[in-house]
Formats: structure tokens, C-alpha cells, sequence
């Protein structure tokens, strides 16, 4: 296991991000569109390695305790928008998005 982290910390910390994924804003959302699943995927695991790396770092630590920073890593997901063919990601759970979608359609067009 321990060669499997050495392998992810390598590479990404060998890449450049923005380089690697080419992010542009959707015009109906204002979210950063991705053009594939595949690249939204990649930039959430990214996030997780980042964030971990992040809490590592002793300067932040003092945030944690007092409740202003994350633990962990917040889940997240990747969708297909609609309006510009693009992917996004979201912090809401698909089900969730749904119910919601499912209720506001009922409420305001039935």
C-alpha cells in the first residue's frame, strides 16, 4: 500500500493541473465545465489528494480545532449539464437532487 501512495504523490505532484485539464465557465450555471466525465473524475480525486496534503500542513492546524476547517475530504459528484454539454461537480448527492428536482415540478408545474 505504501508503494501505491508513493506513486499517487508522485504523480501528482508531477503535474500541473491546469495544464492537464482544460476548465472553462458554463454560461446558464457560472460552474467550471469539464469536457468529459473522465476529466471531472480525475480533478474530484485530485481535490481528495490536495485536501489531504492540505491537512497535513501544521500552519493549519490551529483552523481545525476551533471547527473552521474540513476533516475530511467533502463527497463529491460529477453530472452532465444540460445547457452546455458539459460536465460539472456538485456536492449534492444525485438522489437528493432529484427529490428536489421531483418536488419543485409538483409544486410549481402540476
Amino acid at each position: 500500500m505504501s508503494n501505491y501512495k508513493h506513486f499517487v504523490d508522485t504523480v501528482f505532484y508531477s503535474i500541473e493541473i491546469n495544464e492537464v485539464i482544460e476548465r472553462r465557465k458554463c454560461r446558464a450555471t457560472g460552474k467550471v465545465r469539464f469536457n468529459g466525465a473522465a476529466e471531472a473524475t480525475f480533478f474530484i480525486h485530485w481535490l481528495k489528494w490536495r485536501i489531504r496534503k492540505w491537512l497535513k500542513n501544521p500552519v493549519r492546524r490551529k483552523h481545525r480545532n476551533k471547527g473552521f476547517g474540513a476533516k475530511t475530504a467533502t463527497p463529491r459528484y460529477v453530472y452532465h449539464c444540460e445547457f452546455c454539454e458539459g460536465y460539472h461537480i456538485t456536492k449534492e448527492h444525485p438522489y437528493d437532487y432529484q427529490q428536489k428536482k421531483e418536488k419543485y415540478h409538483g409544486k410549481y408545474f402540476e
